[in-house]
């Protein structure tokens, strides 16, 4: 339960005030706490992650961690990262269409803890971010907690692009940094207009934070561009990535920022006084899996791609719900004001009559209402059955 201003210790500092468990987790802990209490079975298709014996990380990437323990590296590591896996980063950045050096990299302990990062590095008491509206919380929360003014950029639905022109109106002298998440969370959408967006930001001295997550897990025709590799962007941006999602890597904690030099310095201080470095094992790892082979890579998101489609296919036969095709990611955003409902009553809903869990759109903003966010990356019987208990579900309502 939240607490109020009323019943807060005075001993918790103020710029806590709005610390509150994660808002995109609410279904998972009110799933695990129905679990726990009735035995009950769920379906949790709220969680994002991935589910069953489908999706673990390449057996050479395993083997390498194995290795990497038994050879004995538990160690402190240079807090940058090791200098070749920082190199094996700046090859693929490189090959995204940012040119990339080693010493632009930095290795850091998941995409969150490098957004964290940059939010507190850039972002001051005052300075206002332009944060995507459905968006990714946690970004959010940081923006608060640094002083930082959130403005924020309504996405424009089916496909949920920028408002460009809305977009160059909310930029002012205040404006610090624009984020931007592609494939988007939650609703797995690249975004398009790339270049027409660093145009604006580059006129108007605003940093892009981009996250980019999900940009191996994009189904073709649909193509990622990081804002990153347009030109007279690199030192105006800082891109976010992760081994979690490309290779099944959730549990390794391990991602990474490119950023210039100096930027890239600033972070490292940051990272340096609080967590030290990412653990060598983990790093040599995440090396095996940049320098081995890639075909896993494309074996999962082929698999993806054919649960998305079944998903996808399977929503839109459902009364009183419709779902767009995600260009991307491992969700889809269904639309179920069809049903009347609310997305947090069907959420409620669902969950208590169903036992299938699903995130309320509006855990990722207001314009998130009347959405709510399913994982598909799960056995294909689950998801089955959880697409069942949807519809049954729904045709009650």
């Amino acid at each position: 339960m939240t607490q109020t201003s009323v019943d807060r210790p005075a001993r918790f500092a103020d710029r806590t005030s709005h610390f509150t468990l994660p808002k995109q987790w609410a279904a998972m802990r009110k799933a695990q706490e129905l679990e726990w209490e009735t035995g009950v079975r769920i379906i949790h298709f709220e969680k994002g992650d991935f589910q069953g014996d489908e999706f673990r990380p390449a057996p050479h990437i395993i083997e390498a961690a194995n290795k990497a323990l038994a050879d004995g590296h538990v160690r402190y590591v240079p807090g940058p990262g090791l200098p070749e896996l920082r190199e094996a980063i700046a090859e693929e950045m490189s090959t995204r269409g940012r040119p990339t050096e080693p010493a632009e990299v930095l290795v850091t302990m998941g995409a969150k803890h490098a957004l964290t990062q940059s939010i507190l590095t850039i972002v001051g008491e005052g300075d206002e971010v332009i944060f995507p509206n459905p968006g990714y919380p946690p970004d959010e929360f940081w923006i608060t907690y640094a002083g930082g003014r959130v403005v924020y950029a309504p996405l424009v639905e089916p496909s949920f692009g920028v408002d460009l022109d809305a977009l160059d109106n909310q930029i002012t002298a205040r404006t610090k940094m624009l984020i931007l998440n592609s494939p988007q969370r939650p609703n797995g959408m690249v975004i398009k207009d790339t270049e027409k967006i660093a145009e604006i930001c580059s006129s108007r001295n605003v940093t892009v934070l981009t996250d980019e997550i999900f940009s191996k897990l994009v189904y073709a025709p649909n193509i990622h561009q990081s804002v990153s590799s347009v030109p007279g962007m690199a030192d105006q941006s800082i891109v976010v990535d992760t081994f979690s999602k490309t290779y099944a890597m959730t549990g390794f904690r391990i991602g990474w920022c490119v950023a210039d030099k100096r930027t890239i310095t600033e972070l490292d201080i940051f990272q340096q006084n609080s967590v030290t470095n990412v653990a060598a094992f983990v790093q040599l790892a995440a090396l095996a899996a940049l320098r081995g082979p890639q075909d896993h890579v494309a074996a999962t998101r082929e698999l993806l791609r054919r649960k998305r489609d079944r998903a996808v296919a399977a929503l839109n036969k459902i009364d009183g719900i419709s779902c767009s095709e995600p260009d991307g990611s491992f969700y889809v955003f269904p639309d179920i004001r069809g049903t009347g409902l609310t997305s947090q009553q069907f959420s409620d809903y669902m969950l208590e009559a169903h036992q299938v869990a699903v995130v309320a759109g509006t855990a990722f903003g207001d314009r998130g209402e009347g959405h709510v966010r399913l994982t598909y990356a799960c056995p294909d019987d689950v998801l089955e059955e959880g697409l069942d208990r949807l519809r049954v579900g729904a045709g009650k309502l």
